[in-house]
Order: structure tokens, then C-alpha cells, then sequence
């Protein structure tokens, strides 16, 4: 894959068409995104990086530097930019921004779609958005997330899930498992990801970039963080985006 060709069809359309019941979006969001476009390297055939975020074209896995940030309370997010509005409710937060994130997944041919994220909702539960969106390749848009650090010496990996419970249950549901790419929604007031710092949600959010497609994922009082899987705070995390299987 030559992710600067793929660039060209990918970059602006695909995050357009999933755009929500949204008015044109400002041209300040095509700009950011063909600014974060001029960081990418490649650093080795088929290795890219986009200001940290590393990108292998062939197996399609991100890489991305993050920090824990808290250890022990409720939340909404799973990740946020280190400035974004709900930094007291995430586990992780990283220095990258949420356009260079959305690029990154685009360049790796993931593809955003909202398909997914409600299909555990109960029939009588509200819907928190009026209808879904579909990748143009069914399932390009399910994703698997790990985290990878050091620690003792020692390196691990885990799932992203082992790092949040389901308060009622006090246990990660195993349907945490698979994380959808719905691409960010960019109206009127531009790309929302980039002013709300939201990436990664455990909470139905459609500004994020990432959201939870577990059961109960409507709910804002269900998610907390599971303290003894989660190391020290400040501990550097690198969170690992692949295809779901």
C-alpha cells in the first residue's frame, strides 16, 4: 500500500461523507488536515510516521504515544488529547492531536463508520444518534486496541478493555473487546475531535474519534476504570491500533 497515494482519495471524502446531519463544514478542517498530511515520513519501506504516531502499512497497526493519566475513577474516555475538555474523565492522554489520529487510521486504510456502535442497544433505549453509517468495505471500520509499556524491566501487552470495568458487574465485559472508528463528526464549527480533544470513548460520543461498541455504551454512570490493571500514573503507554478479527 502507498499510503501518500492512498492519501488523496482518502483524506477529506471519507471523513465528509460520515458527517452526521451537518452543514458544511469550514475550510479551517481541510486545512488542518492537509497540515497534518505534511508530517508524515516514511522512515523504513512500508513505515511511516505522522509527529509520533508510527503506521506499518502491511499489517495496518498504529502506534501511538500516550501517558496513563489516571489510575482510579469514573469514566467516559479511554483517551483524550492532553488539553481536551474531558481529561477528568479518561485513563490515557497523549500530546498528539486528534486530526493527526484520524489521519493516521484513514492513511491505514481504516474506514470511518458508525455501523457497530448501537448494535447492542436495547430496542426500547433511545437512540443517541438518529441513524448509522456504514464503512465502504463492511467491517473496515472495527478495530482491536492494546496497550504496550515497560515495567520491571519487563514488557507488556494487554487489551485496552483490561483497563475498565463495568461498574454494575465490577468485571470488563468481553464484548469491550472491538472499537469502532466512526471518524469524528465536522459541522459548522469545524472538525469536533480537534476542539474537544475527545478520541477514544467508552460513552456514546460522535465527537470522538473511536467509540466503545460494548453493550450498555449509552450509559454515562456504567464505566470506570480498573485500578489494579493499570499502571503508575505518568507510566508512557503505547497504545496499538490493528484490525479486529
Amino acid at each position: 500500500m502507498n499510503l501518500f497515494q492512498a492519501t488523496a482519495f482518502l483524506l477529506v471524502p471519507a471523513i465528509l461523507t460520515h458527517a452526521q446531519d451537518a452543514s458544511p463544514p469550514r475550510k479551517d478542517a481541510a486545512v488542518q488536515l492537509a497540515e497534518a498530511k505534511k508530517l508524515l515520513k516514511e522512515v523504513a519501506p512500508g513505515q511511516f510516521d505522522l509527529n509520533g504516531i508510527q503506521i506499518h502499512a502491511t499489517t495496518r497497526e498504529l502506534r501511538i504515544p500516550c501517558s496513563v493519566l489516571h489510575q482510579k475513577l469514573p469514566i467516559e474516555y479511554a483517551l483524550c488529547h492532553e488539553a481536551g475538555e474531558k481529561v477528568h474523565e479518561t485513563i490515557l492522554q497523549t500530546t498528539v492531536r486528534p486530526i493527526e489520529i484520524q489521519l493516521a487510521l484513514l492513511l491505514a486504510n481504516y474506514q470511518p463508520g458508525t455501523k457497530g456502535i448501537l448494535e447492542k442497544l436495547d430496542a426500547n433505549q433511545e437512540r443517541p444518534y438518529p441513524k448509522d453509517t456504514e464503512p465502504a468495505s463492511p467491517g473496515a471500520n472495527r478495530l482491536a486496541i492494546h496497550c504496550e509499556w515497560t515495567e520491571g524491566g519487563r514488557l507488556r501487552k494487554v487489551p485496552l478493555s483490561d483497563f475498565i470495568q463495568d461498574s454494575d458487574k465490577r468485571r470488563t465485559p468481553p464484548d469491550l473487546d472491538t472499537w469502532i472508528f466512526n471518524g469524528s463528526i465536522i459541522d459548522k464549527d469545524g472538525f469536533n475531535a480537534e476542539m474537544t480533544g475527545s478520541i477514544i470513548s467508552t460513552y456514546v460520543d460522535r465527537q470522538a474519534i473511536i467509540n466503545s461498541a460494548a453493550k450498555g455504551n449509552h450509559r454515562d454512570d456504567l464505566w470506570i476504570s480498573m485500578p489494579s490493571n493499570i499502571p503508575a500514573e505518568e507510566t508512557k503507554i503505547t497504545l496499538i491500533i490493528t484490525p479486529a478479527n
